[in-house]
């Protein structure tokens, strides 16, 4: 039976696929199915720049719920603000309408409903269909049920939007890297996670990252035109120049002001790698601000198009993860899920964990020359001698982020070192410019 929305082909099987989708990936979800004309018909509301519903005497009676949840919808303050983030956006709408049709039914079935839906769990959601079917719930309570549930993705859609943000890092001409539609899960635990919108409300305080406009470049003779520039190299020589006289070009030549052609290359870059450090005294603000740090370096790694590795560590070095050049949707997730869920505690280790990002870089082969973010409260004594031979043999250059104190042997083997006390934006932007 079709659904409600005026203009939609629903026998079309582009239409019945979205539908499917937002149905499937519910399935997966709650373990229960949806009407598959109410799921197209909240993704096309969501979908749509202006979902337009049919009149009252096109719909048949036992469509009279469905009407009602959509209706709402539309009048809905809470659901114009979502529509900001999916309009002409697939995988956001799908995502958007599985979480809304997952609150919506958790609304019903336990929420402050009727008496009779007091103490359901979520496996029972199924039940509020059937009792939206039956008219059982009055409209006062669907509209109440509905504007919960909208203010609940109201605020979702507003974190999968950064988090896109995030993976896309804010260039113009670059695509999405996350599946929203394989990864609706994830994306949704995410979404949800109180450490995640901690992090991206941090990171939202931040100006645009300079370093996102450039890229480190080489100069090479059969490079990429960059532009133009006065020297002596005739390799590189604009033919224009040939039109003067002999005379004036060898004196042009002498003083090195031929116009010639400016050609670069990308240079070649090894990983960028965080260690952050998670002991006990990094526990509140300081693990927070050194999270959203990481997640800003993050940026910059995309931007120079180079591997990002992380390891957080305290007495001992904690698992590694990877973000590769052609980064994969897991793998964006996987930082995410990783950076939010990790909680201070432990005792503090340096040297070892510093000999550790050195192995991962040596190990992974990388070309070009790597940089060790070290994020740390961390006063103890360092072994100079083995650092130093370590971060030699891996190419790689040691900058040190001291939080709230001093460590005088990490300032004497740092290519950089920084000192945080404010634990500012302004802060971030100045190490992530390092």
């Amino acid at each position: 039976m079709p659904g409600v929305l005026r203009g939609i082909a629903y026998e079309d099987p582009v239409v019945r696929y979205r539908g499917e989708k937002v149905v499937s990936i519910l399935k997966r979800l709650e373990g229960t199915s949806v009407d598959i004309d109410l799921a197209t018909d909240v993704y096309y509301t969501f979908y749509l720049p202006f979902p337009s519903l049919k009149e009252p005497a096109e719909i048949s009676s036992e469509r009279n719920w469905h009407y009602m949840v959509i209706r709402e919808m539309l009048k809905n303050p809470d659901i114009s603000k979502t529509r900001v983030y999916t309009i002409a956006n697939s995988h956001t709408s799908t995502v958007i309408a599985v979480s809304f049709i997952q609150h919506l039914l958790r609304e019903l079935s336990s929420g402050e409903m009727a008496p009779q839906n007091r103490g359901m769990s979520s496996q029972s959601t199924s039940e509020a269909l059937n009792k939206l079917a039956s008219s059982s719930i009055s409209p006062e309570e669907l509209s109440k049920a509905i504007q919960r549930a909208a203010e609940k993705v109201s605020e979702e859609s507003k974190i999968i939007s950064k988090m896109e943000k995030l993976s896309m890092g804010k260039l113009a001409g670059r695509g999405s890297y996350l599946d929203f539609e394989e990864s609706a899960e994830e994306v949704l635990r995410l979404a949800r996670s109180t450490d995640i919108r901690k992090l991206l409300q941090l990171l939202e305080k931040l100006p645009r990252l300079s370093a996102e406009a450039k890229r480190k470049k080489v100069e090479f003779v059969k490079g990429e035109l960059e532009g133009y520039e006065l020297s002596s190299n005739v390799e590189k020589l604009v033919p224009t120049e040939l039109a003067y006289p002999d005379l004036y070009l060898y004196a042009k030549f002498a003083e090195g002001r031929l116009l010639s052609y400016r050609k670069v290359l990308p240079m070649s870059m090894g990983p960028l790698y965080v260690l952050l450090d998670k002991s006990g005294s990094m526990e509140g603000t300081k693990i927070l601000w050194a999270k959203a740090t990481a997640l800003a370096l993050f940026m910059r790694a995309r931007t120079e198009k180079r591997p990002f590795y992380i390891r957080f560590f305290d007495s001992t070095p904690y698992s590694l993860v990877k973000v590769s050049v052609k980064v994969k949707p897991s793998e964006i997730l996987r930082l995410m899920e990783y950076i939010a869920k990790v909680k201070s505690g432990g005792g503090t280790d340096i040297t070892r964990a510093i000999i550790s990002a050195c192995d991962d870089i040596e190990n992974s082969r990388a070309k070009g020359a790597s940089d060790v973010i070290l994020i740390t409260d961390g006063e103890d004594r360092v072994s100079d001698a083995i650092i130093r031979r370590m971060l030699r043999r891996a190419s790689a250059k040691l900058i040190t982020v001291m939080i709230r104190g001093d460590n005088a042997d990490l300032r004497r083997l740092s290519y950089k070192y920084f000192r945080v006390v404010q634990l500012s934006s302004k802060e971030i932007l100045q190490i992530v410019e390092f």
